[in-house]
């Protein structure tokens, strides 16, 4: 049964970055948004109490979905987003604002996440909430994810996850994302395009 939950799992996975490929294939041939109704308003828990996407209006807003266990892709896209943050200027870096949204209500809870978030970047901040909450903005992001359960390991389960940043333009907007794979000179390019756009 596990297998057959994996397969299932990995074939969603596999359709999901399809999806994502073909939009952002559009995007570079007409521009416009990366997929017809994906993203949009959400408020989660943070350190500091709630925070709402619109609280950055005004600012471009880089976002990524994991949990702080996660033993390698989660700590590699973030430190891609943190390397591409250096590369901008001070000025442009001010304007940005990266957002890690931990889908382990379990185990990561909003101060843990607050000190986490600064090993990387000193603007990041952490979010999260209940399973209904995170469930909710998950698919409004179409993020991917299921826990397995892990035998005779001190950890007790993973979280499998799709690995996308989500860039959001000063509006609120989805507007493009950054696959796994990319670099932070490949996730610059993107930053700034978003930066530049015209109010």
């Amino acid at each position: 049964m596990n297998n057959k939950r994996a397969v299932y799992f990995w074939i969603i996975l596999v359709c999901f970055f399809a999806a994502l490929w073909l939009g952002q294939l559009a995007l570079k041939q007409q521009g416009s948004s990366l997929l017809p109704d994906n993203g949009g308003e959400f408020t989660l828990q943070s350190a500091q109490g709630p925070v709402s996407l619109s609280d950055f209006k005004g600012r471009v807003v880089a976002i990524y979905f994991g949990y702080m266990s996660c033993p390698d892709i989660c700590p590699t896209s973030l430190w891609n987003l943190s390397s591409a943050m250096r590369l901008l200027t001070p000025e442009q870096a001010a304007q940005v604002q990266g957002v890690f949204v931990s889908l382990d209500p379990e185990r990561d809870s909003p101060s843990a996440m607050a000190l986490f978030v600064k090993g990387f970047y000193e603007s990041f901040i952490g979010l999260t909430d209940s399973q209904e909450s995170l469930d909710k903005v998950a698919r409004q992001y179409s993020v991917v994810y299921q826990k397995v359960a892990l035998k005779d390991s001190a950890m007790g389960y993973v979280l499998d996850h799709s690995s996308v940043i989500y860039l959001v333009d000063r509006h609120g907007v989805l507007r493009y994302f950054s696959p796994h794979n990319a670099t932070p000179e490949e996730i610059v390019v993107e930053l700034v395009r978003l930066l530049n756009e015209a109010d």
